[in-house]
C-alpha cells in the first residue's frame, strides 16, 4: 500500500515538474519573440532604415504528435522606405552575408529550440509594398508600416503554443502578443502559465 502511494506521488511529482517545464519554454519563446520585437523597432530608428520581423515558419495544425515548428528572421532594409534588399542580422558592414545572429529557429536543432513549443500560424499580413507578406515592418519613426488590413482591434497577433501541455479545460496552453501601431508588445497568457500579463515597448518596461 505504501509503495502504491508513494509511486502516485512520484508520477504526480514528474507530471508537475513536466508541466513546468513547458511553460518556462512557452513564455521564454514568447518574451524571445517580445524582445526581438522590441529591438528591431529600435534599429529601424537608429539607422535611419526599414526593419522587419519576417514569420519563416509557422505551425497551421498544432498536432502535438509532430514536432514543433516556428522560426522567424529579424532583417533590416536598404532604404527608410520601400526597401528591395533586406539582409538579415547582423548588419553585414563587409559585404559578407552572415545571418546567424537574425534567425530564431524553435525547430528541432534550431537555434532557440523548444521542445514542444510552436509558433501559430497567424493571420495573413501583407505588409506594406512588395515582397513583405508574413512580415512585421517597422518604419524609421518607430512605428509599424503594415496596412490597417493587418490589424485586427488596432493590433497584429502572434501566438506561441505549447503544443504538449494541456489547461483545466482540456486546451493547449498559449501565449498571445498583441502588437499596436506604435510598436507596444502587450503580452497575454493563458491561465495555465500562472504568470501576470506584460507589456514593453517605447518607453516601457516589461510588468511581470
Amino acid at each position: 500500500m505504501a509503495l502504491a502511494v508513494l509511486a502516485i506521488l512520484v508520477a504526480l511529482g514528474v507530471s508537475s515538474a513536466r508541466d513546468q517545464i513547458g511553460q518556462f519554454r512557452l513564455m521564454s519563446a514568447a518574451r524571445l519573440f517580445q524582445s526581438d520585437v522590441q529591438s528591431l523597432r529600435a534599429l529601424a530608428v537608429a539607422e535611419n532604415r526599414e526593419a522587419r520581423v519576417v514569420i519563416a515558419e509557422s505551425d497551421a495544425s498544432l498536432n502535438p504528435a509532430e514536432a514543433q515548428v516556428g522560426m522567424w528572421l529579424l532583417q533590416i532594409g536598404d532604404k527608410s522606405r520601400g526597401s528591395t534588399v533586406w539582409d538579415t542580422l547582423p548588419i553585414d558592414e563587409d559585404g559578407v552575408a552572415d545571418g546567424s545572429q537574425g534567425e530564431r529557429s524553435l525547430d528541432v536543432d534550431g537555434s532557440e529550440e523548444r521542445p514542444g513549443i510552436s509558433l501559430a500560424t497567424p493571420p495573413p499580413l501583407s505588409g506594406p509594398g512588395l515582397g513583405n507578406q508574413d512580415t512585421i515592418v517597422f518604419s524609421p519613426r518607430g512605428f509599424i508600416a503594415n496596412p490597417i488590413g493587418d490589424f485586427v482591434d488596432g493590433f497584429i497577433s502572434v501566438e506561441f503554443v505549447n503544443k504538449r501541455g494541456r489547461t483545466s479545460d482540456g486546451s493547449a496552453p498559449r501565449v498571445r502578443l498583441r502588437i499596436a501601431r506604435g510598436g507596444l508588445a502587450h503580452m497575454e497568457t493563458s491561465e495555465a502559465t500562472g504568470l501576470a500579463d506584460g507589456s514593453v515597448g517605447a518607453g516601457g518596461t516589461t510588468v511581470q
